[in-house]
């Protein structure tokens, strides 16, 4: 079950239990996988409708079991209605997943879980039933932090449930590849099966909602253990072709053990052998520094309401108090390159809202009748009423605001840039403003162009996280992590980049960088430096493939 993209509407009924099912023939797939005899114990945590059970009670004789647990009463009747006549023995439970848990915890009995578990993100995950979560995995080594999903405590809690050799088959969010809460989840599930499988696919498998989904199948089950066992990956176009091929263990492509390390994020492992190798030796190489070694990377301002805080500059506002406004940049499409110059926020002041209200510390007696007259138009509309703006102690002032050392982009379609700041504008938090360490004494073009390479590239797809519109997004912390070979002594022709990246040829830029940082500088060959950029190409064409791909 998956949760619709984010609206402006309140969410649905739906919406909030995370409502949306798996296709028939998708949840036939799963059963015939994970259940391997007619006198197994099945669980579906999460039944919904049934669609599992339907594919789970044809594979059971009498002397199998089923367990359906589902929250929504009118849900669980009707998967009673439809499966009255199946022979194995369904136990029918309606409540929440997470009261019923502790009994197949204390006596892990299960041959195989099979489901589709409610994908509820953390602000619509209740408080009541996020803590009872947590306490269940607590005792096994679980340290659940509370942006966590619904869905990664189903499927860390199903795992546990299992007995000796059992088997796991569920559809999960792709976060599962990528996102911190699910890291604990992506170590631990390697260390209790001897063979885990990650399918994903290449178009969009529910029409209704723009989710990319996973399906994690796994297998043997065994006591926690220091060596992890083999991970798999299989990369289909949808539903429809995965069932079709038929089994996919001799399909899917082995990620050595050794690549499973704690934190890992999976999205790499959708690489070929020899083009992780490559990334791995570069990152673990002493010419490559880190973007935290030499800046901060902060978000940028988080104004609580751009509309109304950020104005255009011809606003009559201006006039009178054009001396309590700062430039701001709100768009990602105007930082086109390694430079951010004047000229660049001019053009930019021509067509988007430029001028950020800022008044802090700045006496509300001494506001100019027409900023007094515009706060008071805000309030008369609510705007102190929001969150952001409510918890301040005056509800316009925008905090932190200052003029960063570079910008840096938060949303990528195509590649990560670092953007030298040459204006004394700042941004709001659709870009991220970048602060050069106090005891760092470098150019900052360089530094900015030191990123234009293969390695750093590629590194970006797998420290970040995508969506399914097709978007990488870096987080501070991710993009502090970026591996950049910078040094005064790397020669990166910066006017050169500027030009090519000025005019849309980023490969050409690359192709500078490539050369220049990563061979020269750091010492690889052309053909690891070929490897790395398909790495990079690699992993964006795959999140670009979901931007408009449907399920056919």
């Amino acid at each position: 079950m998956f949760e619709i993209g984010a609206s402006k509407c309140p969410p649905s009924a739906k919406k909030l239990r995370g409502g949306y099912y798996t296709p028939q023939p998708l949840a036939d797939y799963l059963c015939e996988w994970a259940i391997r005899r007619p006198d197994d114990c099945v669980l579906e945590p999460s039944c919904g409708d049934g669609s599992f059970i339907r594919a789970a009670a044809p594979r059971l004789s009498t002397s199998g079991s089923i367990t359906a647990i589902e929250l929504v009463a009118e849900e669980i009747a009707k998967a009673q209605r439809l499966l009255a006549d199946k022979d194995p023995s369904i136990e029918w439970k309606c409540g929440s997943f997470f009261d019923f848990a502790p009994q197949h915890l204390q006596n892990p009995s299960l041959d195989a879980v099979v489901g589709n578990p409610p994908f509820i993100r953390f602000q619509h995950f209740q408080k009541d039933e996020r803590e009872r979560a947590f306490q269940l995995l607590r005792p096994f080594g679980y340290n659940p932090n509370g942006l966590a999903n619904a869905w990664s405590a189903f499927v860390q809690l199903s795992a546990e449930m299992l007995r000796d050799d059992g088997r796991l088959a569920m559809v999960v969010p792709a976060e599962l590849l990528q996102v911190q809460y699910a890291a604990e989840l992506r170590n631990r599930i390697p260390h209790l099966f001897r063979e885990t499988y990650i399918v994903a696919f290449e178009e969009l498998v529910f029409p209704e909602i723009q989710q990319e989904i996973l399906l994690l199948l796994a297998t043997g089950r065994h006591r926690y253990t220091e060596h992890a066992g083999n991970l798999h990956t299989l990369q289909v176009r949808n539903g429809e072709s995965l069932i079709a091929a038929g089994p996919f263990s001799n399909r899917a492509a082995t990620l050595p053990t050794a690549r499973t390390h704690d934190q890992m994020k999976w999205t790499s492992a959708f690489l070929p052998s020899e083009e992780l190798d490559v990334l791995d030796d570069a990152l673990s190489s002493s010419n490559l520094t880190r973007l935290g070694d030499w800046a901060s990377v902060d978000v940028g301002i988080v104004t609580g309401r751009n509309s109304f805080f950020v104005i255009d500059e011809d606003n009559t506002l201006e006039s009178e108090a054009g001396h309590l406004m700062r430039d701001i940049v709100g768009r990602t499409s105007a930082l086109r390159s390694i430079r951010f110059t004047q000229d660049d926020l001019t053009n930019y002041r021509k067509s988007h809202p430029s001028k950020l209200i800022s008044l802090s510390g700045v006496n509300r007696p001494d506001f100019p009748q027409s900023l007094e007259q515009y706060i008071q138009s805000g309030e008369a509309n609510g705007v102190h009423r929001g969150y952001k703006c409510s918890v301040r102690n005056r509800w316009f002032d925008v905090p932190s605001v200052y003029t960063p050392d570079a910008f840096m982009y938060r949303q990528i379609h195509h590649a990560p840039l670092l953007i030298a700041n040459h204006t004394a504008a700042t941004s709001t938090d659709t870009v991220h403003r970048v602060r050069l360490a106090p005891a760092r004494n470098i150019e900052i073009e360089r530094l900015c162009g030191s990123l234009v390479n293969s390695v750093s590239f590629a590194s970006s797809e797998v420290l970040g996280r995508s969506y399914g519109g097709g978007i990488l997004e870096l987080e501070p912390r991710e993009a502090e992590k970026l591996p950049i070979p910078f040094s005064e002594n790397y020669e990166v022709d910066v006017d050169y980049l500027d030009r090519k990246l000025r005019a849309g040829d980023l490969e050409a830029a690359l192709d500078h960088g490539d050369d220049v940082l990563l061979r020269e500088g750091c010492g690889l060959s052309k053909t690891d430096i070929g490897r790395a950029r398909s790495a990079w190409q690699r992993l964006r064409d795959r999140r670009h493939s979901r931007k408009h791909r449907q399920r056919s």
